[in-house]
């Protein structure tokens, strides 16, 4: 029998997580602006607050199932979403042609009652919505790294003394790349779970909820070919978003270690108008 661990407390401590290595690779100057300058954004993405909203609801409906075995109705998970939807935002939503935030709560009435529909219904969960944090090791020299790894699992099940960790994704699409191999965020969310809950061998998936017309979810099991080997390539990545940080952080001009990446991504990042105030 798997034990689910203790929570531990989430300190005030240097840390990477997943999105901020990402962040880190795709372009190193909202990195900066992000994590190291701790700006605000100057919108957020209507697609951002939608997601998130379903993230809340579906987490509520998955603590109800652990808490009292019990699931919530669609009129419940739809009012959590849309208090989410309605919440002060840290920016200005960013709506597009034809979006609202009464569009966005329809939205979400329509992908939460395709997920009742056809959702996952787990075992024996262990956590929802489970924040943690573990120290991060160098790979080549075993030394731990200042920053600590910073995540949240959705969702932990234990299926027959095994551990499941279940990742919820809101896309327009199904990414089935996704599912070829770990990506660094779940390839470290292995790790994680491995070590929370200590155990050897690790499942990873993907609940996909997709944002069409006629919502639909697909579980999706991602292919795991030598857990070591994805772990250690996460791990690497990790130790050299470190480096570079250290680097920055100790030179007399951060922009040149952390310059900008321009790429499609450039006209939806929420560091737009102060990026281009730098050039």
């Amino acid at each position: 029998m798997v034990i689910a661990p203790t929570p531990q407390t989430i300190e005030a401590l240097l840390h990477l997580s997943a999105s901020s290595i990402s962040t880190l690779m795709e372009c190193p100057r909202e990195f900066w602006l992000k994590y190291c300058c701790g700006l605000q954004p100057q919108d957020v993405s209507a697609s951002l607050v939608l997601g998130s909203a379903i993230h809340e609801a579906i987490a509520y409906h998955y603590n109800s199932l652990k808490q009292s075995g019990t699931e919530p109705a669609h009129t419940e998970l739809v009012e959590v979403a849309s208090a989410a939807i309605e919440a002060p935002q840290r920016a200005p939503i960013s709506f597009k042609k034809g979006e609202s935030l009464d569009s966005l709560k329809s939205q979400a009435s329509a992908m939460l009652a395709a997920f009742l529909a056809t959702g996952y219904r787990p075992g024996h969960i262990l956590a929802v919505e489970y924040k943690f944090t573990i120290p991060l090791v160098n790979p080549f020299s075993g030394e731990t790294l200042p920053e600590c790894l910073l995540g949240t699992f959705d969702l932990v099940e234990e299926r027959n003394g095994h551990i499941v960790v279940t990742d919820h994704k809101t896309a327009a699409r199904i990414d089935n790349e996704k599912v070829a191999a770990p990506d660094t965020q779940m390839a470290l969310y292995s790790l994680a779970a491995k070590t929370l809950f200590d155990v050897d061998d690790v499942s990873l998936q993907y609940q996909f909820l997709t944002k069409t017309r006629d919502p639909a979810v697909t579980l999706q099991t991602i292919a795991r070919h030598d857990q070591s080997r994805e772990e250690r390539g996460a791990l690497t990545l990790a130790a050299s978003a470190s480096t570079i940080i250290s680097l920055a952080l100790s030179h007399d001009h951060p922009q040149l270690v952390l310059p900008k990446h321009r790429s499609w991504r450039c006209g939806g990042c929420g560091y737009r108008k102060i990026c281009a105030s730098q050039d």
